[in-house]
């Protein structure tokens, strides 16, 4: 990735570099900030501070987008609440990348948190191949993930929270190199904590609704993982679930005697196939799932038994 900007005076002995699609646009105010930022910059016991300022300040000039991360990092740690904006709106420009994504989401996490679960968000997906100028992609944002976990659990999002916590537990996996250590022990204590939490819900467990959304979620080992038998089984059951689903929503599933009749087929068919499920992955469930699938068929079988009694328990399939 690239920096251009107009040439200023202050600038106008380096040619902007191309643009190009993941070329970063700075203001010319504000590149002209973290130059003169860039010039007293104090580095960690330097042998000779002048040189460092000085090739901080070459490299900015370069099109460095590292040289200009550290500069608002820089500004950000100082007290003067000039330095602190100017610092968020350098990650503004540069919040394509996740480290500048998720330094907003820090910046913003008392003030505004909607926004600040938005670059939570945005950092732990990484940058795909496709938008990186180098074409090698980059690993999501470690700590990014976690606080989107811990926001979304603010918000009562439990099944987004498991989403994202454990995605943080398993960067390591695919990611290694984005990894740390200490920060994959607290999300995998965290996601075990709060698995636990589920599970010992006593006095207002889950609805199926959220039961069947956390389910893809509650198992560390991602099971079931797609292109499997147990993972078509599940979406078959699921998508049975939402079409009675989609009847509710819509109001016919206690209408005439043809929605009726409909809606237990959905009911009876979403059954089915979850009590295959079940049968065949209880050496793949995680005992979140388990307790949610317990859920979702109990569930299941109070609504058809409703639905009996509601038409004088005949049976109409």
């Amino acid at each position: 990735m690239a920096i251009t900007h107009p040439v200023s005076g202050a600038m106008a002995a380096e040619p902007s570099p191309p643009t190009t699609d993941s070329t970063t646009h700075i203001d010319p105010e504000l590149y002209d900030k973290a130059i003169m930022h860039a010039t007293t910059m104090a580095m960690p016991a330097p042998s000779d501070p002048r040189q460092i300022s000085s090739s901080l300040v070459q490299r900015l000039r370069s099109g460095d987008i590292e040289a200009l991360y550290s500069v608002a990092r820089s500004l950000n740690g100082r007290n003067a609440g000039d330095d602190r904006v100017t610092s968020v709106q350098l990650w503004h420009a540069l919040a394509d990348g996740p480290a500048s994504a998720a330094a907003l989401g820090f910046s913003y996490a008392e003030v505004d948190v909607e926004l600040a679960l938005r670059y939570f968000v945005q950092a732990s997906q990484g940058k795909r191949k496709e938008d990186d100028g180098t074409g090698t992609g980059g690993g999501p944002h470690q700590a990014a993930m976690f606080n989107a976990g811990r926001l979304f659990l603010e918000r009562n999002d439990v099944a987004s929270s498991f989403a994202y916590i454990r995605g943080c537990a398993n960067v390591e996996r695919e990611y290694p190199a984005y990894a740390k250590e200490e920060l994959t022990r607290t999300c995998a204590e965290a996601y075990d904590t709060l698995s636990t939490r589920i599970r010992g819900e006593t006095i207002s467990p889950p609805g199926i609704e959220d039961a069947a959304e956390m389910f893809p979620y509650a198992s560390m080992e991602e099971f079931p993982l797609p292109d499997t038998r147990e993972f078509t089984i599940w979406a078959r059951g699921m998508e049975y679930l939402e079409m009675y689903a989609k009847m509710v929503r819509e109001g016919t599933e206690v209408g005439d005697i043809s929605g009726r009749r409909k809606g237990k087929t959905y009911l009876l068919a979403a059954q089915q196939e979850l009590e295959q499920f079940q049968n065949g992955s209880k050496g793949g469930m995680s005992e979140l799932q388990q307790y949610l699938l317990d859920i979702i068929l109990g569930r299941l079988q109070y609504l058809m038994m409703a639905m009996e009694a509601a038409d004088g328990g005949l049976d109409e399939l």
